[in-house]
């Protein structure tokens, strides 16, 4: 009895991990044991029974009793990245995350991103302008296992994990080269323009000039020669067009609010948001950041 029950269990895990890899978090149900991570690594464990099975389906794991130590890489990406919308000449406006509104939990599980990753935090850390939703690609473009985090921007332009640590902590990934896609909610997303070795020790710089990012016209040129995402591709599916100003036009003024059609992220939604996606219409990001 015990087997048939186990194996209907490891049937409906690897399907569900299957259909949602990336919404599995490291988790540890045990009389004793625990998941922690640092240094570059993860493991897990669980003490006081001993292992019967354990089976696998690629990067899913399921044991039967308790499980042996899970060592796994956490491959870490250093980047820097400005939004038009909330660049002010130096750095990036922090406006937004004044809001009692301002998600702790990350806000890319919604259409087009569909995302289900559990990042979210307590408390949020100093000089956060928002969230981002961070891609790992291969040589091919393809996603990779593991290539996924939600993270903050600070008003610096860097990025930062929710356990505190610079950069995008990537667990399941293994180090290697890949293309790095950055999306925000209301900007046009890009590609960096090479691969890049991950883990990194120098930041991957996509401010210093427009082609630090994939592709023709990608990134806007900012005051004081810098470059970010172009503003307003409210409903971030990688072109600027008339559907983002209807859904700007059809959100109507507000104020107060943590919302897509807020372009210069400043809580409120009026014609200073308009005014950022009218010189942005038309512009077409590349094939690799479209929904």
């Amino acid at each position: 009895m015990k087997k048939a029950i186990f194996l209907q269990v490891l049937t409906f895990c690897l399907v569900a991990a299957g259909a949602q890899a990336q919404s599995l978090t490291p988790q540890v149900v045990a009389s004793g044991g625990g998941y922690a991570q640092g240094g570059g690594y993860s493991l897990s464990y669980t003490i006081g029974e001993p292992v019967t099975a354990t089976l696998t389906s690629g990067s899913n794991i399921l044991t039967q009793g308790f499980h042996q130590p899970d060592f796994q890489n956490i491959v870490k990406l250093l980047a820097k990245v400005y939004l038009e919308g909330a660049f002010n000449g130096a750095n990036m406006n922090t406006t937004l995350s004044t809001l009692p509104a301002f998600p702790l939990t990350q806000p890319y599980n919604t259409a087009p991103w569909n995302y289900n990753g559990a990042e979210g935090v307590a408390t949020l850390p100093a000089n956060v302008v928002d969230w981002l939703y961070v891609e790992l690609r291969d040589a091919t473009f393809a996603p990779v296992a593991g290539g996924k985090r939600a993270v903050f921007l600070l008003s610096d332009g860097t990025l930062r994990d929710v356990d505190g640590t610079p950069g995008a902590s990537f667990l399941g990934a293994v180090p290697g080269n890949y293309y790095v896609i950055v999306r925000h909610r209301n900007h046009l997303a890009v590609m960096s323009a090479s691969q890049v070795g991950l883990p990194n020790a120098s930041v991957y710089d996509f401010t210093t000039a427009a082609a630090q990012a994939f592709g023709v016209n990608q990134q806007k040129a900012l005051t004081g020669g810098v470059f970010g995402l172009y503003a307003a591709d409210f409903d971030a599916n990688g072109v600027i067009t008339v559907a983002d100003f209807n859904f700007y036009a059809n959100t109507g003024s507000q104020t107060n609010v943590y919302n897509d059609a807020d372009a210069n992220l400043d809580k409120q939604i009026t014609v200073s948001d308009f005014n950022l996606y009218q010189p942005n219409a038309s512009v077409i990001g590349i094939q690799q950041v479209r929904y």
